[in-house]
């Protein structure tokens, strides 16, 4: 009966039980997590400082892959390092490939890097386009506001880019039109 489950056993939560609860164990998570993080690091220098700045849709999914990746074989001792080596090394590759083909232009690239929407035009908030790129009336106007803008007849052009980031292009000479304000209401 001693091998009964018992729910909220502080020392069971805290350090495991049966083999996990080993100092043994403890030290080979350590070494276990040692080769994971060396490997992942050896391997992010593949996928370029580029990538590090602006983090898109593409890059959390690779970041979400080798953080599971990497993160079983640290403490599951029946996960054994190569399978987690093997994974975070093909996620790289397969990473490495798609932007070898988004380098080529065309359709590929559109798909893998995604197109900027253009959000306002002439002051005016384009609502078609918020819906498209997930991004709603007040991300957009916390967005504005960080670029100082205060009202968007200030605004000539504004694009969501696929990055999350927005490029804001204002009226030459600060010719502003009527507009709507950036800040919240009181």
């Amino acid at each position: 009966m001693s091998d009964q489950f018992v729910p909220l056993d502080l020392m069971r939560m805290m350090l495991g039980a049966g083999d996990r609860a080993s100092l043994l164990f403890y030290l080979e998570i350590v070494i276990r997590t040692s080769v994971m993080f060396g490997w992942t690091v050896v391997l992010a220098r593949l996928v370029g400082n580029g990538s590090v700045g602006q983090v898109g849709p593409f890059e959390l999914v690779i970041v979400i892959a080798v953080g599971s990746a990497a993160g079983d074989p640290m403490f599951y001792p029946e996960v054994p390092l190569a399978h987690g080596l093997l994974v975070i090394t093909v996620v790289i590759l397969l990473h490495r490939f798609t932007q070898m083909l988004a380098a080529r232009g065309g359709r590929a690239a559109r798909y893998l890097e995604g197109q900027p929407a253009m959000i306002v035009r002439d002051g005016v908030v384009l609502e078609a386009a918020l819906g498209h790129g997930t991004l709603t009336r007040g991300e957009l106007f916390a967005m504005l506001r960080a670029e100082g803008v205060r009202n968007t007849g200030e605004v000539e052009w504004a694009w969501f880019e696929p990055t999350g980031r927005l490029s804001v292009f204002r009226y030459a000479g600060g010719a502003a039109r009527a507009g709507e304000g950036t800040f919240p209401e009181p």
